[in-house]
């Protein structure tokens, strides 16, 4: 009978904390998703009602696009968490070159680091290393993680290095930005945790979060060390499976 009790008493704490999580989450969703749509539609409208100028309607679209982008971000970000919350994240493992990977993914960021004017130092393997990985959990994962970096690391350098450690894929994303508070390191993986110090409160809380459990998912290993006011760097490590 104590068993029973306390299984039960620990199910019922469970089940509150997720319904404090799903009303945080909703009331962080309405301000993260009212915010820059209202500023999207503020912008369009000005441009429809002809109240830009010509010399400002390039403005006015870039920042609608970013808006748009960020909405996009946001919604995907919210919809990876939840298949990851109800259990309903399908994984594909199959043969993948992984150095590859990580270089197409990267490459991808490159436009965005030049346009925010950040320095940046790529580092992969050369080496052919075929491994069975989900694909589009490791992109969510590297994409989460240089996300955080130029969202909220206010850094002028970001440093990504890959390569094989034995039987394990080791993957560093470091940046020389504000660093993370001593007494935010050890939440900075929970759901919805938000840093309100130096690197702002901009964000939905849920990115590294699901990094976190792509990572479980893969059998890896992540790991952060952060200095404020100096850097940040995110350690991952990924079993190699033949």
């Amino acid at each position: 009978m104590n068993d029973i009790v306390i299984k039960t008493k620990s199910e019922l704490t469970k089940h509150k904390q997720s319904e404090r999580t799903y009303r945080k989450l909703i009331t962080s969703l309405s301000h993260d998703i009212r915010t820059p749509l209202a500023s999207l539609t503020g912008h369009l409208e000005a441009i429809q009602l002809g109240m830009v100028s010509d010399k400002e309607i390039d403005r006015y679209i870039d920042t609608s696009l970013r808006k748009a982008f960020d909405l996009q971000n946001y919604i995907n970000t919210l919809f990876e968490w939840l298949k990851l919350e109800s259990g309903e994240r399908v994984y594909h493992h199959e043969d993948t070159d992984v150095f590859e990977l990580i270089r197409e993914i990267t490459a991808e960021w490159i436009p965005q680091f030049d346009n925010a004017n950040m320095e940046y130092d790529i580092s992969i393997s050369e080496a052919n290393l075929t491994t069975k990985i989900d694909k589009t959990a490791l992109k969510r994962i590297i994409d989460n993680l240089l996300q955080n970096s130029l969202t909220h690391s206010r850094a002028m350098k970001i440093k990504l290095a890959a390569h094989q450690d034995n039987n394990r894929i080791c993957i560093k994303i470091s940046d020389d930005g504000v660093g993370i508070p001593e007494t935010h390191l050890p939440h900075i993986f929970d759901r919805l945790y938000k840093c309100n110090a130096a690197r702002g409160v901009s964000g939905n809380g849920l990115g590294l979060s699901i990094v976190q459990e792509l990572v479980k998912e893969l059998k890896g290993e992540i790991n952060v060390q952060s200095k404020e006011g100096q850097s940040t760097e995110f350690s991952l490590s990924i079993p190699i499976l033949c």
